[in-house]
Parts: C-alpha cells; sequence; structure tokens
C-alpha cells in the first residue's frame, strides 16, 4: 500500500469517525471562577497549554453593570481548573486584540481605556509580565488582528474609512503602514486567514474585502447573501471555507442564517440555518471539524433563551443540532479550544446584565490537540542536490499526518510557511540544487489529520539545517 493511498483511507476513516463524534451530545459544566468579572476582554492559548485572560471592562464597586476598563491578567491551568493573576498590562483596555506570535508571547493592541488607544505591549509566558512595544498610527478601540504566515501581524481598524491597515513586525517591535481598507462601518470585525495566505476581512453592515499581504492591498470579494450586521460568529472549516452565523441589526431581529465563504470561487453560498437566532455569540472550531456556537442574545421575546443556548455545525450535512445547554447565561464572551479538546468560556455578561462565570464545554468524545514538541534531523549539513531525513514527535501524533513549518531562510529574516510540508512522523526530503546555501531554522510547526485543515495553532520549536554546495 502506499503512503498516499494509506492517508486516504485514514481520512476516510477520520470521516466516518467524524460522522460519529457529530452526533454526540456535549455537555458543560463550571470550572473555576476568574479573579475579575470580565467583558471585553481576550482569551488566548499559550503553547504550554494555560490561557491568558486580559484587559476588558471590569465592575467597580457592587454595581452590576460593567463600566471600567481594566489592566489585570490572568491565566487559567486546565490542570487544576483554577484562574491565577498574572502581570498587569501596562495599560487598561478593553476591546483589543490578543495574538500569538511564532515565539509564544502575545501581542496586545489597541481597545479603549477611557478613549481609543494607540498602544500596543507583549506578554511573555516565561516571565509572566507585560512590557511596551511600539505603538499603532493610528487609535482605534475595536481592531481586528491575524497573525500572517510571514509572522507579521495584520491589524485592520474598526472605525470609518478609507483607513490605513498596520503591520507589526515582531523582529522590530515596530507598526508600519500597509494596504488602504476599503470603505466601511464600524462594528463587529472578523479577520480569517485564508489557506493561500491572504486574510478575508469581514465587518458590520456588509464589508468583505481580501488582504493579499504580498501586495500589501486589500480588494473587494463576494457580498454575503444573507443578513449579518454585528454580533456574527465566524470560524474556519477544515476543507479551507469561513463559517459565519447570526448576528442582529441593531440589536433587534437576530439571524439564524449561515453561509460559508469559499477561498477558491471567491463567494458565499448558503448552508442550513442555527436552531435559534442569535448574535454576540460564539463560534470555536473543533478538532473533529465541527463547530461549537454557544451563547450570545437572542431577539427578547421570540428567544430570550439563546444566551444558555449551545449548537453544533456539522460541515459534513451542513446542518446545526442542539448540544447541552450552558450552566450560565454568556453574551459578548470568549471561547478557547484546549489542547485536551475542552472549550473554556469565560466572561461576558448575562441578559440582565450581571456578570458571567466560567465554564466548560466538554464533548462526547474529547479529541485533543496535536503537539509537536521536536524536530530532529538525521544530519546537520547537508549538501544542494542530496536529501535529509527529517523525525517529527510530541503528543496526540498518528503515524500519518499532515505537517505545516514556519521557518526562516537565510535570504530573509522574514518567516514564511509551507503547508503540508511533511506527511508521516519521518520523511525524506530532497535539497534542489538551486536552494539558497546557509541555515534554514524551522520555527513553528502545526499537525493535521486532514490534508486542507490548516485551522489549527502552530508551536514554537527550534530546528537548524544548514544547506552546503
Amino acid at each position: 500500500m502506499t503512503r498516499r493511498s494509506a492517508a486516504l483511507q485514514l481520512v476516510l476513516a477520520l470521516s466516518f469517525c467524524h460522522v460519529a463524534l457529530a452526533q454526540q451530545t456535549g455537555t458543560f459544566t463550571p470550572t473555576g471562577n476568574m479573579t475579575r468579572a470580565r467583558r471585553g476582554h481576550t482569551a488566548t492559548l499559550l503553547p504550554d497549554g494555560k490561557v491568558l485572560i486580559a484587559g476588558g471592562d471590569t465592575l467597580v464597586g457592587s454595581s452590576s453593570l460593567f463600566s471600567r476598563a481594566d489592566s489585570s491578567a490572568e491565566l487559567y491551568d486546565p490542570s487544576t481548573g483554577s484562574f491565577t493573576a498574572t502581570g498587569d498590562m501596562t495599560t487598561a483596555r478593553s476591546g483589543h486584540t490578543a495574538t500569538l506570535l511564532p515565539d509564544g508571547k502575545v501581542l496586545i493592541a489597541g481597545g479603549r481605556g477611557s478613549f481609543p488607544l494607540a498602544s500596543a505591549e507583549l506578554y511573555d509566558p516565561s516571565t509572566g509580565t507585560f512590557s511596551a512595544t511600539g505603538n499603532m498610527a493610528r487609535a482605534d478601540s475595536g481592531p481586528a488582528a491575524i497573525l500572517l504566515n510571514d509572522g507579521k501581524v495584520l491589524i485592520a481598524h474598526s472605525s470609518p474609512s478609507p483607513a490605513a491597515a498596520e503591520l507589526y513586525d515582531p523582529v522590530t517591535g515596530t507598526f508600519s503602514g500597509t494596504g488602504d481598507q476599503l470603505s466601511i462601518l464600524s462594528g463587529t470585525q472578523t479577520a480569517n486567514l485564508l489557506p493561500d495566505g491572504r486574510v478575508l476581512l469581514v465587518i458590520c453592515c456588509m464589508a468583505e474585502q481580501l488582504y493579499d499581504p504580498t501586495s500589501g492591498t486589500f480588494s473587494v470579494t463576494d457580498r454575503r447573501k444573507r443578513i449579518y450586521h454585528d454580533g456574527f460568529g465566524a470560524a474556519a472549516l477544515t476543507d479551507g471555507t469561513v463559517l459565519f452565523a447570526g448576528g442582529a441589526f441593531e440589536g433587534v431581529l437576530a439571524s439564524s442564517g449561515a453561509e460559508l465563504y469559499d477561498p477558491a470561487s471567491g463567494s458565499f453560498r448558503p448552508t442550513g440555518n442555527m436552531t435559534t437566532g442569535r448574535y454576540y455569540h460564539t463560534a470555536t472550531s473543533l478538532p473533529d471539524g465541527t463547530v461549537l456556537i454557544a451563547g450570545g442574545e437572542g431577539n427578547p421575546y421570540s428567544n430570550p433563551a439563546a444566551t444558555t443556548g449551545a449548537e453544533i455545525y456539522d460541515p459534513a450535512t451542513g446542518a446545526f443540532s442542539r448540544t447541552g445547554d450552558m450552566t450560565n447565561e454568556h453574551i459578548e464572551h470568549t471561547a478557547t479550544l484546549l489542547l485536551d479538546g475542552r472549550v473554556l468560556l469565560t466572561g461576558g455578561y448575562t441578559s440582565k446584565n450581571t456578570p458571567a462565570s466560567a465554564e466548560l464545554y466538554i464533548p462526547s468524545i474529547l479529541v485533543p490537540i496535536p503537539v509537536v514538541g521536536a524536530v530532529q534531523f538525521d544530519r546537520m549539513v547537508v549538501p544542494a542536490g542530496s536529501s535529509f531525513s527529517v523525525n517529527l514527535s510530541g503528543s496526540n501524533l498518528a503515524p500519518e499526518m499532515f505537517f505545516d513549518v514556519r521557518f526562516t531562510s537565510p535570504e530573509s529574516n522574514e518567516s514564511a510557511v509551507a503547508l503540508n510540508w511533511q506527511e508521516g512522523l519521518v520523511a525524506n526530503h530532497e535539497v534542489p540544487r538551486s536552494l539558497a546555501l546557509g541555515s534554514w531554522t524551522i520555527t513553528d510547526v502545526r499537525a493535521h489529520e486532514i490534508e486542507t485543515d490548516h485551522t489549527g495553532i502552530f508551536f514554537p520549536v527550534s530546528a537548524t539545517i544548514t544547506v552546503s554546495p
């Protein structure tokens, strides 16, 4: 049997496994309480499996209303189910972005304190501290951010435009302008990295555009066919498409509609409806290929219970189905996929505008995230025109998997990503005679079981091989 046919059988087996998983009903259970009640905060999965919770609006005195941006941060430890304080941010902020960088640090950018912020800072998990980094050229109370394949971070602004988007360079710690976003209106926005390296930027009020990092420009793409104004959810799927679900117009008429963006055709197409209309919910891609839709707010008269409801989208059938209800209402909360396949939901508020607690979604069958911890070459120096062998090891890895790598080359300080660079834990690689001489370093690796699935996160590694004459 060839490796390709074996991989095909694996994909088919995973497909059957996926169907079985999608038919199961997960449950929600409380976990430890956060050190602060928060909304407008960020939640970022760190390489060690902990979750960084940063900033947001918190309570003042005994009031049930969130009324002040906060600078505090905390860590959730899945092994103990507890939250503990970590270093404070340099600036109190809410509505900011948090982006995990290739080196394991977290970039915090923008948001609002008493006014929109242009400042940015870095969280270092090794020290548990935040430090200032370069400022954005433009203050923004609600930007969107996405890590690009070259290791830079695209910052898309939310205020009325034309507005110049920005790039953060972790090597220099500075922001620089890139292409102008097309005319937009402020509101909810999402940025999704497509398999080809472009970014799909979708903003409230029917603004859809693509950012091409090669040219540094934005272009118009197909418009959504169904109504998603503010508070919609978005999640990347394993086949390269992006799911959009729900939303509302000016806080009323919550939509149950959903559709898919297909990068291959550059167009949106309808898919099944959610079981209920909702907005300000979360959409989380799960390891089995399905998507968890949780919480949010429904129409106040026809569906006041959307805040506790949850459902699963199954790409295989294009249908949504109810799963277990949350233990508490959650609106404008966060949802973070953990390494063991559970989902952490934190904060937000309830329909009575009281703080929401933290809880876990537990699928009936846990599918842990595969993590590559080490890359080993059979030799440190390889002549151009010859070959070398690579052995990958880590946790939750299967004999037949696909591996994406982020690397730096001798010709550039910038990173690049090679999708499906290796199939299998051990493989041989030919070195073209035309390949640049010098040191090539792999900095991050992402493992996945389905060839088209590039939805997971990269985990830091360090492995260097030198190409000689």
